[in-house]
Parts: C-alpha cells; structure tokens; sequence
C-alpha cells in the first residue's frame, strides 16, 4: 500500500492556526492525504494515533529550539519543554520520539547554528518557506550533506492547506510507512502556499487578534 503523509500541520489549538481534525480530515481526503501530523506549536493536541473520516492523525508537537524549529513526532511521553529547547534531541529521543528539523532555512539563525541539531530527518518541503524553490534546495542539500532521511509538511494553519507537502512511501501500515520514512525510503514531494492564502491567513490571524 502507498500512503502520503503530512508531517507538519496545525489546528485551531495553535494560536494562530485554524481549523479542527474534522476540517482538516476533509481537505486532506481531497489531496489523497492518508496521515496528518498534529504539530501545534509547544503543545501535544493529541495522543496517540487517532482516525477521523478516514485520516489518521500522529501526534506531534512543534517546539521553538535555540538553533531554529524542531517537530518532534510520535512521543511516547511527555518531556519538559524548557529543556528541550537548550537540547531538543536529547528530551525527544528520551520519550521516544523522532526528531524533524522543521523549515531550516527560514532564519538566519537556522543557517548559522544548522550543524548543531542531531535530526533524525530534515523537512525539505514547507508550503509556507520562502522563498519555497531557494529554502527547498537548500534543505535538500543539508539533508543530503547530513546523511539523514528527508520529509516534508505543509505547516498548514487553515485547512484547506494541508497536504500541499507530502512523504509518499510504501508500506503495509501507518506505522511501517513513518519507519520506512525515517530509513529514508520515503519520497517528498512539496509546492509553495499560494499567496493569496498568506494574505487570508493573516487577515484571520488579526481579526482572532481582536478577541
């Protein structure tokens, strides 16, 4: 079986994301999406694998790292936040998790501090990077020159957006294909957030801003 995962999307538990699992279940059957993972900034919305109309749901959690964004995904245990922000892969390997360099080359501090994260997988693909074809390559080159396996997430805060980044990979179940992923068996594929949804993003952001 062929599944496609999205390693990187948010709910309306974020703060400035939109959108429940029932939402984000519909738009991801209409790209073909079979998995979603819930990556809600410094918060664990889910656990445990979850299915909703036909999508399952991983859980995962964005966090802020001193070297840039970091998801970790299918922990077995809550960690300590704080701490994982000095020592990310530490906290996350310690509950079992793994390790996603998200969006590596958004920020100047991610290119100057890029070595100093131990990922167990790079995001090549994030809808929202930009400039998307520049961060892409760039990405791709860092996971290329680490040796370590590439994924890719939408980072979709309203759901029409997920799925716009994918992992396709072969595997007889959901969890087969996130372990065949991080084997580096899996195949990226990834394009830009249309423009005019950055804009309705926004204007959403500051209308929940007022409230």
């Amino acid at each position: 079986m062929r599944y496609r995962i999205d390693f990187h999307v948010h709910t309306e538990n974020s703060p400035d994301a939109f959108g429940s699992l029932t939402e984000i279940s519909k738009f991801a059957r209409r790209r073909g999406i079979d998995a979603v993972a819930v990556a809600d900034h410094n918060r664990l919305t889910i656990e445990g694998v979850q299915e909703v109309d036909g999508v399952s749901f991983i859980p995962a959690i964005e966090l802020r790292t001193f070297a840039g964004h970091v998801v970790c995904l299918l922990p077995k245990k809550r960690f300590d936040l704080t701490m994982a922000y000095h020592d990310p892969t530490k906290q996350i390997h310690e509950a079992g998790g793994y390790v996603i360099w998200a969006h590596p080359f958004d920020l100047n501090i991610m290119r100057r501090h890029r070595k100093t994260i131990d990922a167990d997988a790079v995001e090549v693909f994030n809808s929202a990077s930009f400039p998307f074809r520049t961060s892409s390559r760039k990405a791709f080159m860092l996971a290329e020159g680490l040796g370590i396996p590439k994924v890719a997430g939408s980072d979709a805060h309203m759901p029409k957006n997920v799925g716009l980044c994918y992992v396709e990979v072969e595997a007889s179940s959901l969890h087969e294909a996130i372990s065949e992923t991080f084997r580096g068996r899996g195949m990226p594929h990834g394009q830009a957030r249309p423009l005019t949804d950055f804009i309705r993003l926004n204007m959403l952001r500051l209308a929940k801003m007022k409230f």
